[in-house]
């Protein structure tokens, strides 16, 4: 009887916290999505733009670009904007991107465009940067990607300590136990291993996954 009002509490907190949690990081979740995306995407994006640029096309051109590939990148709702406030409502490019980029929830996006702001108020050097800010990108994806590494390696281990080795030493212990007749515990030894091999294990692996799952998609978006 203990046993069954125990458990039926333990899985009611689980599943209450559960869907809570879902209800408020939704939202959370799906804009934090979008800009992993837009941050992953950068190194293409800022590469094919440098294509572009060294093909001839100017700002403008290279925005109009975007705004039709830009699904590929995860950048068409920005770029779409763009190019309507410079096409339709006529707004100065260098303006605009600046502008864009105070709305921008990217800090690295944000700086991208406060460069190409200044580049084309100057008119000059926009192949040089674009070059140049790839190169960077790249070595900060690089180093992004080594630490993502080192903190699934952590992962793995917690995993390995709390869902397999966890619920096999208490086992071995609770057993040990039950058959010296140690055991001073208002729940049975089998009731314990019921509870931490079918709710407290799985409940912790789904937690470790979950988390891993968020820091890939740091690097794989």
């Amino acid at each position: 009887m203990l046993f069954s009002i125990v458990a039926s509490m333990i899985l009611s907190l689980i599943v209450s916290t559960l869907i809570l949690a879902l209800l408020i990081y939704l939202p959370v979740f799906k804009a934090k999505s979008k800009l992993e995306l837009l941050e992953t995407s950068l190194p293409y994006i800022v590469s094919y733009m440098a294509v572009l640029s060294y093909a001839g096309r100017n700002m403008e051109s290279i925005i109009a670009k975007l705004a039709e590939k830009g699904k590929l990148f995860g950048i068409e709702e920005p770029a779409i904007r763009m190019l309507r406030r410079i096409f339709i409502l006529g707004q100065d490019t260098a303006r605009m991107l600046m502008d864009e980029s105070r709305k921008t929830p990217s800090v690295v996006f944000s700086s991208l465009l406060e460069s190409l702001a200044g580049i084309v108020e100057t008119g000059k050097g926009l192949n040089e940067f674009l070059e140049s800010e790839f190169m960077n990108l790249l070595r900060n994806r690089e180093a992004k990607v080594k630490e993502v590494m080192n903190s699934m390696a952590v992962l793995m281990e917690v995993f390995i300590s709390l869902v397999v080795v966890m619920p096999l030493v208490l086992t071995i212990m609770l057993s040990i136990m039950a058959s010296l007749g140690a055991i001073a515990l208002p729940i049975s030894p089998l009731r314990i291993l019921f509870l931490v091999h079918f709710i407290i294990a799985p409940t912790i692996a789904v937690m470790i996954v979950l988390m891993i799952d968020s820091l890939v998609s740091k690097v794989s978006g």
